[in-house]
């Protein structure tokens, strides 16, 4: 976040709250607000903050109509669309067809989810559209952006013996 010259857009699971947090975090050590956007994504974020699983500065967190007021450098948005479905945010962003959010050359774009199969192609068409306008872009094909949430073999197999369950699958 620190060497990002321009804007900084983050697509991730709405459900992942944790990596929401983590984008907060970053945005705050480095002064930047930050501007969620996607339904799902505002909801999971309201639900986490009154469960007390996000922690945020108040004056972190600006509406996306405000986000055009802002120094582009001094923004971070928060979007749905890392599997590149058709009318998420970053699917819009990426068509330049968003009515808040527009990609402009040296913006960091940062999709923080593997491609699940099967929807390869419409990643990287958004992939494609956010390389046009002239963004810097990571993805798991190309950067460490993205851990897996499932257990490895080995992890599965240390939770069996600790917890003996009577069934597994």
């Amino acid at each position: 976040f620190a060497a990002a010259s321009g804007r900084i857009v983050v697509a991730c699971f709405a459900s992942n709250l944790h990596r929401m947090q983590q984008v907060i975090e970053q945005a705050e050590a480095v002064d930047r607000k930050v501007a969620v956007v996607g339904r799902s994504m505002v909801a999971n974020l309201e639900v986490g903050r009154k469960l007390g699983h996000i922690r945020v500065k108040d004056d972190t967190l600006i509406d996306i109509d405000q986000l055009q007021q802002q120094p582009s450098d001094r923004t971070v948005v928060l979007c749905t669309g890392s599997q590149g479905e058709p009318l998420s945010a970053l699917a819009l962003i990426s068509a330049g067809e968003h009515k808040f959010v527009r990609v402009d050359p040296g913006d960091t774009i940062i999709l923080s989810a593997s491609a699940i199969p099967g929807n390869e192609s419409a990643v990287h068409r958004v992939i494609n559209g956010l390389y046009k306008a002239g963004a810097d872009v990571y993805h798991s094909e190309t950067s460490a952006v993205h851990v897996s949430g499932h257990a490895a073999g080995d992890e599965l197999a240390e939770m069996v013996r600790t917890v003996k369950p009577r069934h597994f699958v």
